[in-house]
């Protein structure tokens, strides 16, 4: 047997072992839950290692896809052999520091955008297992007529993309994931707010039949009933003006959480998970029903009422999100009596109104 041909039945040992240990025993996020993490790594920063494996895995799988170019593989097996050892060194090494980021000191959602990427990088794995074992068998990678497409190693962009994933989780952490979520919910609510004040500059009432589900035999009768009743009640529009505060004030909480938890004082800021959890829910939640409660108004119609009971339960279930989300920010801020006073501030403002 020659040295290229003893290679090539390591490497298929080792793609083989890469697939039982890795890709089969830690393919879903039930198993991944399964990892404990060994001694060695008791004391050590989670976040920090993760940023350093993540670099150092798109680094080995850059090696790879370079020594594995379909064209040199035949006299590369050794190199490609060794690189992909430490390759799947470097994964091993990460599984193995999953299991810190479930001891409940980081965020669920962190957690799971944690194990999404990871599940990820498997998938990638998998598929440069295929491709590498496909140049071991003399298949190539599937063309013919090879492009430069058909010399890359596609499992190498996937790793690539959830390198810079998991690097990203652990810069960001649990506030800066946090962050980014507000965000997205500050340009919904933002959204809402447009529409209160384009519907406040010319206020008219919802058709009758929004979605078209009248008989064509109707059409007469509806376009009547919409002559007869033209004019938006005032009470209407008093209680869209009213809410059109309400929305500026919790434009403003959310927004200035935001940039709290974005300088520089937050980042190494450790504190309970749960309750970064939880606001992350309720952000959304409040996103959800300020969209229920303003299309429930502007769908009543000529039949508005203020007490009307969905609209009431809908604005208290809002109120109730928004004092939980208030507590909790003062929980966060404790210990800051600056960031402290402006909780308290808004938390007079807006709650004297409702």
């Amino acid at each position: 047997m020659t040295d290229t041909q003893s290679s090539k039945e390591d490497f298929r040992k080792l793609l083989a072992s890469v697939r039982s240990d890795f890709i089969d025993s830690y393919g879903t996020r039930e198993k991944l839950h399964t990892l404990k993490a060994p001694p060695s790594l008791a004391k050590a920063d989670p976040s920090d290692e993760l940023e350093k494996l993540a670099k150092m895995i798109k680094a080995h799988a850059t090696k790879v896809g370079i020594v594995c170019n379909p064209g040199k593989f035949d006299t590369n097996v050794s190199v490609a052999l060794k690189e992909f050892q430490l390759f799947s060194n470097a994964i091993f090494y990460l599984l193995s520091l999953t299991s810190l980021f479930y001891q409940g000191k980081h965020a669920d959602y962190l957690v799971d955008d944690l194990d999404a990427s990871i599940l990820g990088l498997l998938n990638g794995v998998q598929d440069l297992c295929t491709d590498v074992t496909s140049l071991l068998d003399g298949k190539g990678l599937g063309s013919t007529t090879p492009t430069e497409a058909d010399t890359r190693l596609t499992g190498v962009g996937k790793i690539w993309s959830t390198c810079d994933n998991l690097e990203q989780i652990a810069i960001k952490g649990n506030f800066g994931l946090l962050n980014g979520r507000i965000s997205v919910s500050l340009k919904l609510i933002n959204d809402s707010l447009s529409e209160v004040d384009e519907w406040l500059m010319e206020p008219e009432l919802c058709e009758e039949d929004p979605f078209g589900l009248c008989d064509e035999s109707d059409d007469e009768l509806a376009a009547e009933k919409v002559e007869e009743q033209t004019e938006v009640p005032q009470g209407m529009i008093d209680f869209v003006q009213i809410w059109q505060k309400r929305l500026k004030l919790i434009k403003l909480l959310l927004s200035s959480f935001s940039k709290s938890i974005s300088s520089n004082d937050y980042k190494n800021k450790q504190s309970d998970a749960s309750k970064l959890s939880k606001l992350n829910v309720l952000h959304k939640s409040v996103v959800e029903q300020i969209d229920e409660l303003i299309s429930t108004v502007f769908m009543s119609g000529s039949s508005f009422d203020a007490e009307d009971e969905e609209i009431k339960e809908i604005t208290d279930n809002l109120v109730t999100s928004l004092k939980r989300i208030v507590n909790i920010i003062k929980v966060l801020n404790k210990n800051d009596e600056k960031r402290g006073k402006w909780v308290e501030v808004w938390e007079t403002n807006f709650f004297a109104q409702v």
